[in-house]
């Protein structure tokens, strides 16, 4: 089994509506997103998929989120914008950006600091 995974970054603002302690109040992160995808073998040329092509998918999904209030962008302006939403989001979108290739994509790894992620698995 081969994996592949990128690393993009965003910027964004967010708080969560139903919760009670510091993430009720406007704040923001930096976010890091891994996104890995898995198969069994690679294609052709030796490769699963090239990195620019998963690094495109990826940024196109992650640009429209960045330096926004998340709270305000479907579907965070009716579901709560916490990691665990937002990777399941990412994955969903990054997939229909990779097209004919979406089946690849494994997982998308939200890191709100350097110590706390969520993770969104196929």
């Amino acid at each position: 089994m081969y994996e592949l995974e990128i690393i993009g970054v965003f910027s964004a603002a967010h708080r969560l509506r139903d919760y009670h302690g510091k993430c009720e109040h406007l704040h923001g992160h930096n976010y890091r997103v891994h996104v890995a995808v898995r198969a069994a073998s690679t294609g052709t040329g030796g490769i699963v998929i090239d990195f620019s092509d998963l690094k495109s998918a990826s940024s196109r999904v992650l640009d429209r989120l960045d330096h926004t209030f998340l709270n305000e962008i479907e579907p965070f302006d009716e579901i709560e914008p916490s990691a665990e939403n937002i990777a399941a989001f990412l994955f969903s979108e990054i997939a229909r950006e990779l097209n004919d290739r979406a089946g690849l994509l494994y997982s998308v790894s939200v890191w709100e600091s350097d110590t706390s992620r969520a993770t969104f698995f196929r």
